[in-house]
């Protein structure tokens, strides 16, 4: 009755009424239907106008007063700001997010502006945010800005941008920035699986694959016992030659030589169990997979950003509901970046993470895979993970990511008003599905 007009309402009272009065011979039952059938006519005028289907969902603050989703028949308890419509205020639950946000764009500034909007509705509801920025590309300097050498700049990081949309709410001083690319500092600390699934996601081939998966241990291996970084270690066993003398039993680090045939220590032995499983591996494969890996040895070695041992640790920040900006260097520190991510979600019990944001600028030259264990993931620790998208993804990352978002919004940048923050929103919630044309706060 909720959503029946006044005339529709006074009918159905006029209808109990004349039923009540033909029962009169029945005692009380003409009183209570009467009295019902008032209770019904009163509440219709004290909530029935206060309950309808808003652009979105009835925000918190009107179903403290009374006002209902009409889709859930349930006072209103949207706490998540999304835009402005012509129609209203746009608002989304936490569990709407949830399902899967995707922003898709290509203005640099557009995008900065909607992972704003989602840090500030993560700072709105109390929660932590995790916001892993996309690979810089160097900005041209302004004639003023030139210096001799004419190096481009380059972009600030969003932490600026997030420390002041959190300075309202009081939590500016808990900003805290790594960028990858700028060293010395407290390095990311990453694990050998990471490792192992940056090579999966950085779609260099099953060759590949395999021979990272049986190099890497040998790395660890000998970098436990030589006290040195594995990563250099590993990266230094990609050369052709060194390889090669790998596979024939005998490697050499800093003048100590160690051949498998004829070192009869625990350190020989261990690498003749080692080096079985690369002896295994057919020679043409092999020589395909190194190659595919020693395009990215140079980098692996010098990976001062990233530690296996030490650094800063996202499993403590999501805990702690922290405020965390990452600026990869390259995409390879960005699956890196990712597959931690996946990694702190998924090591902890189901819904560990529902107080916590995840967004990531989703570079195209990963694989997609990676985009669809973050989801799941961030499902099952119950965080909000969304995803920045270009405005036409490949096609390789569309169709990874196409059923894992419940919410799409799309830049505008052409519309009638000419605004940057003009967006498309689309929705495909199950009971809150609309498509509507909104402007995003500054």
């Amino acid at each position: 009755m909720n959503d029946d007009t006044p005339k529709e309402v006074a009918w159905h009272f006029g209808i109990a009424t004349v039923l009540s009065v033909s029962l009169c011979a029945a005692p009380f039952v003409p009183e209570a239907i009467l009295a019902y059938a008032g209770y019904r006519f009163l509440r219709h005028f004290t909530y029935g106008w206060r309950s309808w289907r808003a652009p979105g969902r009835v925000p918190h603050h009107l179903g403290r007063r009374g006002y209902r989703d009409a889709t859930t028949r349930r006072r209103g308890d949207a706490t998540w700001p999304i835009g402005l419509a012509k129609t209203g205020q746009v608002w989304l639950r936490r569990e709407d997010l949830v399902q899967g946000v995707a922003i898709e764009g290509d203005d640099l500034e557009w995008q900065a502006l909607a992972i704003g909007n989602l840090v500030f509705g993560a700072c709105m509801n109390g929660m932590g945010a995790i916001v892993v920025e996309g690979i810089p590309k160097p900005v041209a300097r302004k004639k003023s800005e030139l210096s001799d050498d004419k190096v481009p700049r380059k972009p600030a990081m969003l932490s600026r941008q997030i420390s002041q949309i959190a300075r309202p709410f009081g939590r500016d001083t808990e900003v805290y920035s790594i960028d990858l690319d700028a060293v010395p500092q407290p390095p990311l600390r990453v694990a050998a699986s990471t490792l192992t699934t940056a090579i999966a996601d950085m779609r260099l081939g099953p060759e590949a694959e395999a021979l990272h998966a049986e190099l890497l241990p040998l790395a660890m291996a000998i970098a436990i016992h030589r006290k040195k970084n594995p990563l250099e270690i590993y990266a230094a066993f990609l050369d052709e030659v060194a390889l090669d003398r790998l596979i024939k039993g005998n490697y050499e680090i800093e003048g100590h030589g160690v051949a498998a045939d004829e070192d009869a220590s625990a350190e020989g032995a261990a690498l003749r169990k080692a080096i079985k499983p690369i002896q295994n591996l057919p020679d043409d494969k092999r020589e395909v997979g190194r190659k595919a890996l020693a395009a990215h040895a140079a980098e692996i070695a010098g990976l001062k950003s990233v530690s296996m041992t030490e650094g800063f640790e996202l499993r403590s920040a999501i805990s702690a509901r922290g405020i965390v900006c990452i600026r990869p260097s390259s995409p390879l520190t960005t699956t890196l970046v990712v597959a931690r991510c996946v990694e702190a979600l998924v090591e902890g019990k189901p819904g560990h993470a529902a107080n916590t944001l995840i967004h990531v600028v989703y570079p195209a030259e990963l694989s997609g895979k990676s985009a669809r264990r973050f989801r799941a993931a961030a499902v099952q620790a119950g965080s909000i993970g969304t995803l920045s998208l270009p405005a036409r993804p490949p096609s390789h990352i569309y169709k990874a990511v196409r059923k894992i978002t419940a919410v799409r919004i799309q830049a505008r940048t052409g519309s009638r008003s000419g605004a940057s923050e003009d967006a498309k929103v689309i929705s495909t919630i199950k009971d809150c599905s609309f498509t509507l044309d909104i402007e995003m706060p500054a």
